[in-house]
C-alpha cells in the first residue's frame, strides 16, 4: 500500500486511482476533502463558517498525472482588508493556485453561488477541462447543482462519474501526520477531563462541568480547541447522550462525559463515566466490566480482522456478564469526521486495516446504578495497537 504520509502523496495515490478507472480529471469540491488533499482548510475554521455563515467555495481539481490546480477565494488565503498573508493558508501544496474576488466592496461581501459560479466556470476552462477529457470524476454526494452545470457547460462532451465513495474509502486508512493530529486532539481531551474531573462535585451543574472543560482546553491549547461533548447525569444518564443542563450534581450520580476535540480538523472521540462521591458496589462491577470489554475489543484490533467480530464481540462479553448487549455503535473510526468508516456495527462490512484510527465504546444504562460508558481511542500501527487517550477510566 502506498504511503500517504503527506497531502502531496495522497494526491498522487487519487491520480493513480483515477488513471485505473479511466478517470482523466477530477474536480473536488467537499472541503474536508480538499484539506486532505491539499493542507487548504477552505471553510472548515469553525470562526469563519459558523460565524460568518456561507463562505467562498473553493474547488480542487487533479489530473490523472497527477497535475493539479486550486481556486479559491482571496480571503481565504489572506487578510481580505489589508491582502497581507497568504502562503501559510496553502503550505504543502505545490499546485497551481487561481484567486477570485471574494470581498469586494463594489460588488459583494458575500459571494453566494450565482456570484460565484462565472469564476468557476471560467477557471474550468483554462486550467481543468482543456484537452476534451472523456471522464470528469465530481463529488455528486456534495457538490450543488449549480456547479455540476457549471462543469457540464464547460466540458459538454464529458461524462461526469461519482467518485465520494473512492475518495470516502481512501480516507479510510491514515497517514503519519493524521495520525499525530488525532494524537493532539486526544491531548486536548485528556487536559478537558481532568478540569471535569475536579469540578464534577455535588452541587454543580452540568453546565458548570461542560463550562471550566472548555475553559480549561481553550486556556492551555487555544481558541480552536473547543469541545464538544454529551453531559448527562443521573437519571439523564439512562438516556445515552445529550447536551448539558442546569441539572445539578448530586451525591451517588453517575456522569457520561463523552466529548469530541479537534487538531487541525482531525477528530477525536473519547468518553468518562464520573460517579459524584463515593461509587456504589454495583457501578464498581459494571464499570469493571466495561473496561474489560473495551480491552478485550482493543486487541482485535488488527489488519484483517472484520469490524462486526469487534461490535460482536463485546455484545457476547456484556451477555456472559449479564448485562444487557449494546443498544449503541460499539465503535467507529475518526479522522476529518468524528464519526466515520469503518463502523464498529454488528452489520459492518469492513476489514481492520494497519494506519486506521477508532475508539471503542462499550456502554451499560442500569436503573439501579445509573449510565456508564467508557471509550478511548486507539491507532493500528505496524507495531501493534497504540491506545492514544491517556486520562484515568477511574470513576
Amino acid at each position: 500500500m502506498a504511503r500517504k504520509d503527506t497531502p502531496k502523496q495522497r494526491r498522487t495515490e487519487l491520480s493513480r486511482m483515477l488513471r485505473e478507472k479511466g478517470i482523466e480529471r477530477a474536480v473536488i469540491s467537499n472541503p474536508k476533502n480538499i484539506f486532505y488533499l491539499t493542507g487548504f482548510s477552505s471553510n472548515l475554521s469553525p470562526y469563519k463558517a459558523i460565524m460568518k455563515g456561507q463562505r467562498p467555495t473553493a474547488f480542487l481539481a487533479l489530473r490523472d498525472d497527477g497535475e493539479s490546480s486550486l481556486l479559491a477565494g482571496g480571503s481565504e488565503l489572506g487578510n481580505a482588508f489589508t491582502g497581507s498573508g497568504g502562503a501559510p493558508a496553502v503550505e504543502g501544496y505545490d499546485g497551481g493556485v487561481a484567486l477570485y474576488r471574494d470581498y469586494d466592496l463594489d460588488v459583494t461581501m458575500v459571494p453566494y453561488a450565482n456570484d460565484q459560479v462565472a469564476e468557476v466556470r471560467a477557471w474550468l476552462q483554462t486550467s481543468v477541462l482543456a484537452g476534451r477529457p472523456r471522464k470528469v470524476g465530481i463529488e455528486d454526494w456534495h457538490l450543488a447543482s449549480i456547479y455540476e452545470g457549471a462543469i457540464r457547460k464547460a466540458s459538454p462532451d464529458s461524462g461526469l462519474v461519482e467518485i465520494s465513495e473512492m475518495i470516502l474509502e481512501m480516507r479510510m486508512t491514515k497517514g503519519r501526520d493524521e495520525l499525530e493530529y488525532i494524537r493532539q486532539a486526544n491531548r486536548i481531551l485528556d487536559y478537558a477531563y481532568k478540569a471535569a474531573r475536579e469540578t464534577a462535585v455535588a452541587g454543580k451543574t452540568e453546565f458548570e462541568v461542560f463550562a471550566q472543560m472548555n475553559r480549561a482546553a481553550l486556556e492551555r491549547f487555544g481558541p480552536l480547541a473547543v469541545i464538544a461533548s454529551d453531559v448527562v447525569s443521573g437519571p439523564r444518564s439512562l438516556e445515552v447522550g445529550g447536551p448539558a443542563t442546569k441539572r445539578r450534581l448530586k451525591r451517588g450520580d453517575t456522569m457520561i462525559l463523552d466529548a469530541q476535540a479537534t487538531h487541525n480538523n482531525y477528530w477525536s472521540d473519547t468518553a468518562r463515566t464520573f460517579v459524584v462521591g463515593a461509587p456504589s458496589q454495583r457501578q464498581k462491577d459494571i464499570h469493571g466490566t466495561l473496561v474489560a470489554a473495551k480491552n478485550l475489543a482493543a486487541k482485535m484490533l488488527k489488519p484483517g480482522a472484520s469490524a462486526s467480530s469487534v461490535a460482536g464481540a463485546i455484545d457476547e462479553f456484556l451477555a456472559e456478564s449479564r448485562y444487557p448487549r449494546m443498544i449503541h455503535h460499539a465503535g467507529h473510526a475518526v479522522g476529518l469526521d468524528d464519526q466515520e468508516r469503518p463502523w464498529l456495527i454488528r452489520g459492518a462490512r469492513d476489514k481492520i486495516e494497519e494506519d486506521q484510527a477508532y475508539v471503542i465504546e462499550p456502554g451499560v444504562y442500569d436503573r439501579e446504578a445509573g449510565g456508564i460508558r467508557v471509550e478511548d481511542c486507539y491507532l493500528v500501527t505496524s507495531d501493534g495497537v497504540e491506545k492514544v487517550s491517556r486520562f484515568s477510566l477511574d470513576l
